[in-house]
């Protein structure tokens, strides 16, 4: 592995489980057993490192989100496979996601947390022109931001013990009974 990746790779946990502000580049560089100039010289400052480990999750979010244009959430079975993709997001980019929800406090100082609240509100944006009702609405949203905060919760909640692919249809079964769907997917296997 090379000494950017494994300093993303470590930047990515760090900033994930002690937070963006309670971690220094120096940190970073015990951790990698690299110099600090070294960290400084694949990035330039914290926040291009946040930029930098947040960019595949955020890529991958964007297109999950832009998916939405060609596949309105108008119908059940949209809304039931986004739940699918979403839930496989969540466990793909488990560590981003934990950054992205516990500093929407920072989007003003760092362009990937930016973008990153642009994304769902892009997402929020499409659910709402759906045409369900606020209940409805509301259900998904919970559904969503559950799923999303069990993920990122997982050390207090005890679902890091569980392997990704035990995980992936237990969470899936979750949020698909979270938002009703789960009749609409038995009715569409039958």
């Amino acid at each position: 592995m090379s000494a950017h990746d494994l300093i993303e790779r470590i930047a990515l946990e760090r900033f994930a489980l002690r937070g963006i502000e309670a971690t220094t580049i120096q940190d970073i560089a015990d951790s990698a057993e690299v110099s600090k100039a070294s960290v400084l010289y694949h990035f330039s400052s914290k926040e291009h490192l946040v930029d930098s480990v947040l960019e595949h999750a955020l890529t991958d979010l964007e297109s999950l989100v832009s998916s939405l244009t060609s596949t309105p959430l108008d119908s059940a079975e949209a809304r039931s496979e986004f739940l699918d993709r979403f839930v496989d997001f969540l466990i793909t980019h488990r560590l981003a996601s934990h950054i992205v929800v516990s500093h929407p406090y920072l989007s003003d100082q760092i362009h990937s947390l930016r973008r990153a609240s642009a994304l769902m509100g892009a997402l929020a944006e499409h659910l709402s022109q759906a045409g369900l009702a606020e209940y409805e609405r509301l259900r998904f949203g919970v559904a969503v931001s559950g799923a999303t905060y069990a993920l990122v919760s997982a050390g207090q909640l005890g679902v890091e013990r569980v392997p990704d692919d035990q995980l992936r249809p237990l969470l899936t079964s979750v949020v698909q009974d979270m938002t009703g769907l789960t009749s609409v997917r038995e009715q569409v296997a039958l």
